[in-house]
């Protein structure tokens, strides 16, 4: 019978490690596969933003130049569903060794894909959306690109470190989330109405603002006990389950009051879609128990809010779209 020595058992285990990795080009389909979800849902808010302004559906319907319309267009729902996908990947990097003792199965810390494969992820990612915001030959898509880029940075970085900052963190995730429905906003076809009538395009931007606040949160609330071994100051961490399933309930009646409150400044259907859908969202909420928080639920609860993102981008760009209607 062979028997290994303890050195040559130690360097077949490594070999096995080793093997165990995926090749270059697959490593990055694994990568994007792992936040391909948040990468669509950050473009999709672009695509929100371009037709949530009234009138902007109509002027691309009537463009003539069709080249003119996918330059201008199409790279834009790319460009947040990179840079959201890199950011994403950045602070998987970031907290692979956390992420590796609390057991999660992501691709970096459970060793399927290396640091060195993501950070060229990462460098891939931001780079073609820099490439791409030229391709647009428009400066705003690059001038609002350079905040989206350093907001991911930022929200990751060691000595900045905005995911363990109080309130901080979630503004963040708000703010970027708003930049990138902006970067649609801001299209060719949609920039000179959104500045004549801006109600639309903010109403848009404070709704899709304050709903991935409250998801991000709900988020945080199924990971309190991660997060407090992190050092993370999170909402629900600093003023406890109770007082941040309340929080969450005032920011649902705020998404409702905004509609209502504009109910002459912006189309019937936005009012009555997005009234209806904050109703929706505060019935989830009140229906919510925090005594005894049990971690898988939560995450549980998080993702059922998925589809709500959809729900709310659809009802704000079909808005936009029948304003004239």
């Amino acid at each position: 019978m062979n028997w290994f020595s303890p050195l040559e058992g130690r360097q077949a285990d490594k070999v096995c490690k080793e093997r165990t990795k995926a090749s270059f080009l697959h490593s990055q389909v694994i990568l994007l596969g792992s936040r391909k979800k948040w990468g669509l849902l950050y473009s999709l808010a672009t695509v929100a933003g371009i037709f949530c302004v009234p009138g902007a559906f109509t002027a691309m319907a009537s463009e003539t130049d069709v080249f003119r319309l996918v330059q201008s267009i199409v790279p834009l729902p790319l460009i947040s569903m990179l840079v959201a996908t890199g950011m994403y990947i950045l602070n998987d990097l970031v907290d692979a060794d956390l992420d590796r003792v609390s057991g999660k199965n992501r691709p970096i810390p459970s060793g399927r894909v290396s640091k060195r494969q993501a950070w060229a992820f990462i460098f891939f990612t931001n780079g073609l959306a820099v490439l791409l915001s030229l391709v647009t030959l428009t400066a705003v898509s690059v001038l609002l690109l350079a905040p989206m880029l350093l907001i991911g940075i930022l929200y990751s970085a060691p000595r900045v470190a905005l995911m363990n900052r109080f309130v901080i963190k979630t503004l963040s995730i708000a703010t970027f989330y708003v930049l990138c429905a902006l970067i649609g906003i801001t299209s060719i076809y949609g920039m000179d109405l959104a500045l004549a009538a801006p109600f639309a395009p903010a109403h848009a931007m404070a709704l899709l603002a304050i709903m991935i606040f409250i998801s991000s949160t709900l988020n945080d609330l199924g990971d309190v006990e991660g997060d407090r071994a992190a050092g993370r100051r999170t909402i629900p961490v600093v003023i406890g389950g109770n007082a941040t399933v309340r929080l969450l309930m005032i920011l649902a009646a705020a998404m409702l009051a905004t509609s209502c409150a504009l109910y002459n400044l912006v189309s019937l259907t936005t009012v009555v879609s997005t009234s209806l859908f904050a109703l929706l969202v505060l019935s989830r909420l009140l229906k919510m128990k925090v005594d005894n928080i049990d971690m898988d639920v939560m995450r549980r609860q998080h993702k059922k809010l998925f589809p709500l993102h959809l729900l709310l981008q659809s009802a704000l760009a079909v808005g936009g779209i029948v304003a004239f209607v």
